[in-house]
């Protein structure tokens, strides 16, 4: 039975896709089937035949024929211009349309409670892992031990204002803890098995991905259709993509090989210009695009970023087809200027960062030092073991402001560093467990204190008295602990005797502003005095005048503070003029400016205080005269023989020996006066 004439032309034509539903790749092909159709079809129009040679004349179309030639200029030079990697039309849907998600932003803990941490952590430790749960689980511990952490330090603030010692808080230990470091263990050991689970998937991935290219190698080899072997070759492409990760050292093999026999297959099939121009513009569009994202990262300062960043648009690089051969070696030129550059800028920051972690090792070292040190020093005292716990505690906050240390050094000073601060506390944790039987002595010690501090309330001797109470304090934190039940009662009873002469002391001087004000209007009338204080013709008349305003001077209490300065300027400034219109020596004058420093200092409240201070004064200048006298001698007897050069430098020498002894002299026996004094 015969059918109505098919022209194959038509037929193949419609055994395609709709233009509409084409990739641009598939329409080029169908314009050249086309065109071989027409070449291959009487310009006559075909007579009715027989269905079944009708049928072979829409199916049974050579091979060879599907591409034209003629479009092929210098097909070997076209051959070598064929790419590694194939994407053009046949990346995968899910590589086209993928999308990234917006970041969510991350989850605030920080005003959960400690149950609700746990239900949240339960809920997360229930659940199979995903990646994302580590900045989760991060942010929950940090959350969880900050609460442990204010609760610690509310129970010891309390424990301190209900009159304990800060160093005898122990931390209460908090039982929902250790639950939650349970579900911190659990969710750690799903990430294990994941991770297990993760390179077994690679691996499985790494022998798919080879069974693909087995697949393609053997595409040649079919005796298919041009068009059947395109689209198996795309499926294989598209199966390829699909395919998920593989490990790591296997990638550059697995490429390489992949790129082989993609090539070969470009070479088998003779891709023609059009679709491999419609490629290399397709590629040199998104390979410019890869490029300015490049130099784009150039600006990046997370270099860490920069880098993540930089390796993603390798990975694409590495999918992207090839070019043409007129803009290949530029665009990858390129590519590899902004490459070679983050690259340089992402080493020097690594040598930064080895740097620093090679001295913060350093830092950390000697903070280990002084750790060991500490935790084996022997002390004996209370006071001693406080300081020293002091000095464990600073080196512990230093130890948390010090950064990373390389890798490969880390768990090593951590455990130095954390058995040295154990074996302290340790230590000090035995010596006040044997150290109980001692707190009743210093019941005692501290009740003797008490009474003294008590016995010295009521002292009007401000200065004297405050510098005795500041030994009692002194002496008082020597003493260790006493039994708890006293401490707090003792100490209230201490700190009162102490607060109410101070108090006095404090509203003393509060008191004393006024009348100081009015001394100082006092010494200036003196002052003025004693510049008009005409010299008669007795010395000694007029020296005794000028001593009586001097003592009028000195009776009178102090100025402020302020103006404490400037007015005995102006005092000394009179006095001294009044010297020099007597016409006194220099040494008779120096015995009286001292004689009224001397009176001065009797009549003042805190005498034993100067007086103590002006010995220490001119013992320093004993002992400078001193040291000096001893080198000019000694420098005497380096002189050579005798010259007149070195016999001027002697005599000189020898003055000034001279001038210093006579100092020497004066400098003593005003010492052994004061010293009577303070007799």
């Amino acid at each position: 039975m015969s059918e109505k004439p098919v022209n194959p032309n038509e037929n193949n034509l419609n055994s395609l896709k709709d233009d509409n539903e084409l990739s641009p790749a598939d329409k080029i092909l169908n314009q050249l089937k086309e065109r071989n159709l027409k070449k291959n079809t009487p310009e006559a129009e075909v007579e009715e035949t027989e269905a079944g040679e009708s049928k072979k004349n829409e199916t049974e179309i050579p091979e060879e024929k599907i591409i034209n030639k003629e479009d092929f200029d210098n097909k070997e030079t076209e051959k070598e211009e064929v790419v590694s990697e194939v994407i053009a039309d046949a990346e995968p849907a899910k590589e086209k349309n993928e999308e990234k998600e917006p970041e969510k932003k991350p989850e605030d803990f920080s005003a959960f409670s400690k149950k609700e941490l746990l239900e949240k952590l339960k809920s997360l430790s229930a659940e199979e892992y995903k990646p994302a749960f580590d900045n989760i689980i991060k942010k929950i511990k940090e959350s969880f031990y900050n609460i442990i952490s204010s609760e610690q330090e509310r129970l010891k603030t309390k424990f301190i204002e209900d009159g304990g010692k800060e160093e005898d808080f122990e931390p209460v230990k908090d039982e929902s803890e250790n639950k939650f470091k349970e579900l911190v263990q659990k969710f750690y050991d799903k990430k294990e098995t994941y991770e297990i689970k993760l390179e077994e998937e690679k691996k499985k991935n790494l022998a798919l991905k080879y069974s693909v290219i087995e697949e393609i190698k053997e595409l040649i080899n079919k005796p298919e259709s041009f068009s059947k072997t395109f689209n198996n070759f795309k499926n294989l492409q598209k199966k390829w993509n699909e395919i998920g990760l593989v490990p790591k050292n296997e990638i550059k093999a697995l490429h390489d090989e992949y790129n082989k026999h993609v090539q070969k297959f470009y070479e088998y099939v003779e891709v023609n210009k059009e679709l491999r121009e419609l490629d290399f513009k397709k590629n040199y569009e998104i390979k410019i695009s890869l490029c300015e994202k490049a130099e784009e990262l150039l600006l990046e300062t997370n270099y860490n970023k920069a880098k993540k960043e930089l390796q993603v648009l390798h990975k694409k690089w590495k999918e992207t087809g090839i070019v043409s051969n007129e803009v290949r070696e530029e665009l990858w030129a390129r590519f590899q200027s902004a490459t070679i550059q983050i690259n340089e800028r992402y080493s020097k920051y690594l040598d930064e960062i080895k740097e620093q972690q090679e001295k913060n090792l350093e830092s950390k070292q000697f903070l280990v030092e002084k750790a060991e040190e500490l935790a084996n020093k022997n002390y004996e005292t209370h006071i001693e073991w406080k300081n020293a716990s002091d000095k464990v505690i600073e080196i512990q906050r230093l130890w948390k402001k010090i950064g990373y240390v390389p890798k490969e050094y880390n768990n090593k000073i951590y455990s130095q560093f954390k058995n040295a601060c154990d074996l302290f506390f340790e230590r000090i944790r035995k010596y006040y467990e044997e150290t109980e039987k001692d707190r009743e002595d210093n019941y005692q010690k501290k009740l003797d204190l008490c009474t003294q501090a008590e016995s010295l309330q009521d002292s009007t001797e401000w200065v004297k008295t405050a510098e005795i109470y500041k030994n009692i304090q002194e002496e008082w934190k020597k003493i260790g602990p006493v039994p708890k039940k006293y401490s707090d009662e003792i100490w209230k009873r201490f700190r009162k005797a102490c607060n109410t002469f101070f108090d006095r002391k404090k509203e003393y001087y509060k008191n004393r502003k006024a009348a100081e004000k009015e001394n100082l209007l006092k010494k200036q009338e003196i002052i003025n005095k004693i510049e008009n204080l005409e010299p008669s013709d007795n010395q000694n008349e007029t020296l005794e005048k000028l001593k009586e305003l001097q003592n009028e001077f000195i009776s009178v209490g102090y100025v402020p503070f302020e103006n404490k300065d400037e007015i005995y300027d102006k005092f000394h400034s009179a006095v001294n003029a009044q010297f020099e219109k007597l016409n006194i020596s220099k040494e008779k004058l120096e015995q009286l400016k001292f004689a009224e420093n001397i009176e001065a200092i009797k009549k003042s409240p805190e005498s034993d205080f100067l007086i103590q201070k002006e010995m220490m004064k001119i013992q320093k200048q004993i002992d400078k005269l001193e040291d000096d006298i001893k080198v000019w001698e000694n420098n005497i007897g380096f002189f050579s023989a005798s010259t007149s050069k070195s016999d001027s430098l002697i005599k000189n020498i020898t003055g000034k020996i001279e001038k210093a002894k006579s100092r020497l002299s004066s400098l003593k026996i005003k010492m052994s006066e004061l010293e009577k004094i303070q007799e």
